[in-house]
């Protein structure tokens, strides 16, 4: 897990490496690599990043050791290299998508085998999402080995399956900055983890619940605030659940890290909604 730089060269230079494995090329809104080794589990990543990709520096140790990586565009290139070598290793299929920091994935256009189960390798930090993908069981299964988080999206929220999905923490942090880097300790802990993980789950097969328009609309729309809990002045925006308070603090307060805050106003900066509602909700 040495080659960083190699995928952080241009996406022209990447896909004419993979040229061979390039899906539907002459069409950018649905360009795909996919390397098809007949496996009964799929891996994931995406090639387009929010920076250009560029290595910057290295941080050692006093032993000499590697402590991190700074580069533009660890997410998701980073996650390209881990997928790719992971699947090589473990001779799993392997699927790297565009276009998914615009929400518009291009692996919504491929045609996916029956798998056991998928996993991305798109997430700062050491835990696991899975966009509610799953069932009971894949969840206790990735909970012998991983905190379960929360977050909004990512290329596995578009396949068209009903095998259950996951997102791993692979080690990068602040990944949309020019200060974005990957805790190489980390990400080699993940590794050894996800080996262990795929090693005892690879040949069962976890399908998704089936979670009925109503259910969904329920959760949509249970009264419940999404990032506080609380019941009093909740409303539906872009598809969040959220309170009058926790609102106005994802706009004016302090949002720090947290997935849904950093998605809600990316959505709504991406919008006409400060043009409109933002001003009637907080109002209203």
């Amino acid at each position: 897990m040495n080659n960083i730089k190699y995928w952080l060269k241009s996406k022209k230079k990447l896909i004419a490496d993979f040229q061979n494995f390039v899906l539907e090329g002459e069409n950018p809104g649905r360009s795909r690599i996919f390397i098809d080794k007949g496996a009964d589990v799929l891996f994931v990543a995406h090639i387009d990043t929010v920076l250009k990709p560029e290595y910057i520096r290295q941080r050692r140790t006093r032993s000499g050791k590697v402590k991190r990586v700074y580069a533009h565009g660890l997410d998701d290139r980073l996650g390209c290299m881990v997928a790719y070598e992971l699947s090589e290793r473990l001779n799993a299929d392997l699927l790297i998508c565009d276009n998914e920091e615009s929400r518009k994935s291009t692996g919504q256009y491929h045609d996916l085998k029956d798998y056991n189960w998928i996993a991305e390798f798109d997430r700062a930090g050491d835990d696991v999402v899975t966009y509610e993908l799953d069932n009971k069981l894949f969840l206790t299964a990735i909970k012998n080995y991983w905190d379960v988080g929360i977050g909004p999206f990512s290329d596995i929220s578009q396949l068209e399956t009903t095998a259950c999905c996951m997102n791993v923490g692979i080690g990068y942090e602040f990944a949309h900055s020019r200060d974005s880097y990957v805790d190489m300790q980390i990400m080699k802990r993940q590794i050894r983890r996800f080996v262990q993980f795929y090693q005892e789950n690879k040949d069962i097969k976890y399908v998704q619940d089936v979670k009925s328009l109503v259910d969904d609309w329920d959760s949509l729309h249970s009264g419940q605030c999404e990032l506080c809990g609380g019941f009093t002045n909740v409303e539906s925006i872009f598809d969040y659940c959220i309170c009058r308070g926790c609102f106005v603090d994802s706009f004016y307060g302090d949002i720090g890290t947290y997935d849904l805050r950093s998605s809600l106003r990316e959505d709504a900066e991406n919008s006409d909604f400060n043009k409109t509602t933002e001003n009637s909700y907080i109002g209203g």
